[in-house]
């Protein structure tokens, strides 16, 4: 028995990540002995290189103006481990998620016993939700991909719609190095009879047509997207409103596109006055998220990402430092390299991570390196003067690491230099 949260986070965190499989027949026979079912619960499946969480975001803010209960599952947690699943929303409770654990625990070892070895960490947490969501009686059930799509815990049950953002080069050690192979990795969420509503670059249509006809499910590609009225806050015009996106960068059009599609495909009548006030008040920490009016933290941990980031940065014309670190398994170099293109300045952090390797020996010219964060956001902020903006990027992981940093060490000083600032007409509003 697992007396507090902390320990049992710790408990859950500390068994293996991801087992080797070639089926899914060891998370379905777990899955059998959960005994519960989801008729007539509207399920939802959502996979992708990136915009996966955001997607998951926007979906989950229209049916909180709705009367149907909504689950969401996601990975992984920025702040707080509960962000992992919710109802609502809101994220699960320290008491219920302390009680759900501890019952994860029991069932792990009756679990061994009929079938012969522990679940892993993710499966675990996949049936955890699963479970929790079933008792709530949601009417709703959002579930984020762990990795892939094909072999992944989510893919046990049948969903009623899936969804795939985009294909980009990510988990090639577990997904292949090819994009066709990623493709058909993430395509394997689709099901026969299913249906697929999908934002992947057309490059890869005939790809995905050739999969889906032979597997017998049907498919709709999104490829006109609104033209942007503004950048910041990102506006747009979608029929008789105009949209407004709470969640910063230009990369968010087609995460909000598809989500409402995917909305109007399960409920087929939603007022676009219910979209319009759930985008504008969608939150998701790590995506671009302000940390203070001039420090902002975006979790792009792979090509596609980063560009996505920079990119938005080049339209908004502004001059950026960067704080940047990066597990081992990225592609480092060409990261750094997109990120060249936007900052003037650029400090490679060493954080506590055991996945975490040496960024030495991609140290370039005029890059600084610092292997105490706390001393490198210094750093950073000393130089405030010479930039508009500080953005802390490179790993979700980092990012997470550096929000609770930044906040536990620093608020009271920035919120005074920042007043400062705003005194002498420093501030640039349009950022607040």
């Amino acid at each position: 028995m697992l007396n507090n949260l902390s320990d049992s986070i710790k408990w859950i965190e500390s068994q293996i990540k991801f087992k080797p499989k070639e089926d899914l027949s060891r998370m379905q026979a777990a899955y059998k002995m959960l005994e519960i079912h989801f008729a007539g619960v509207k399920k939802i499946h959502v996979a992708g290189t990136n915009g996966k969480g955001s997607t998951c975001a926007y979906l989950t803010s229209i049916y909180k103006l709705s009367d149907e209960k909504v689950g969401t599952f996601q990975s992984p947690y920025i702040l707080k481990f509960n962000e992992r699943i919710m109802i609502d929303g809101k994220y699960i409770s320290d008491e219920d998620l302390l009680t759900y654990i501890n019952w994860m625990k029991d069932f792990n070892e009756t679990f061994k016993k009929s079938y012969g070895e522990h679940l892993s960490f993710f499966e675990m947490l996949t049936l955890i939700a699963f479970k929790y969501f079933y008792d709530q009686q949601v009417k709703v059930m959002i579930m984020e991909v762990g990795i892939g799509g094909l072999l992944d815990a989510t893919n046990i049950i049948d969903y009623d719609l899936s969804l795939i953002t985009n294909i980009g080069f990510d988990h090639m050690k577990q997904l292949g190095n090819t994009l066709e192979s990623i493709a058909s990795n993430k395509l394997g969420i689709v099901k026969k009879g299913g249906h697929l509503i999908t934002t992947v670059d057309p490059s890869l249509h005939d790809y995905f047509k050739k999969y889906l006809d032979e597997v017998g499910a049907t498919y709709e590609f999104i490829t006109d997207y609104p033209k942007l009225k503004y950048v910041f806050p990102i506006t747009y015009d979608y029929e008789d409103v105009e949209i407004e996106l709470g969640l910063r960068g230009t990369f968010q059009v087609p995460n909000s596109v598809l989500a409402i599609h995917a909305i109007k495909y399960i409920e087929h009548e939603v007022p676009n006055k219910a979209i319009q006030v759930a985008f504008k008040h969608t939150r998701l920490p790590g995506r671009f998220s302000k940390i203070f009016p001039h420090v902002y933290a975006d979790g792009a941990h792979n090509l596609p990402a980063m560009r996505a980031l920079v990119d938005y940065l080049k339209a908004e014309n502004k001059t950026v430092r960067i704080l940047f670190s990066a597990l081992g398994d990225k592609d480092i170099s060409g990261m750094l390299n997109i990120l060249e293109e936007v900052s003037d300045r650029i400090i490679l952090v060493e954080f506590p991570d055991p996945r975490f390797e040496s960024l030495r020996p991609y140290l370039k010219p005029g890059m600084a390196y610092n292997d105490d964060p706390i001393h490198a956001f210094k750093q950073i902020e000393k130089e405030r003067m010479y930039s508009d903006l500080t953005v802390i990027t490179g790993s979700l992981h980092f990012v997470s690491y550096m929000i609770k940093a930044v906040k536990d060490n620093f608020i009271e000083e920035l919120e005074y230099q920042e007043m400062a600032r705003n005194v002498k007409g420093y501030e640039n509003e349009s950022w607040e």
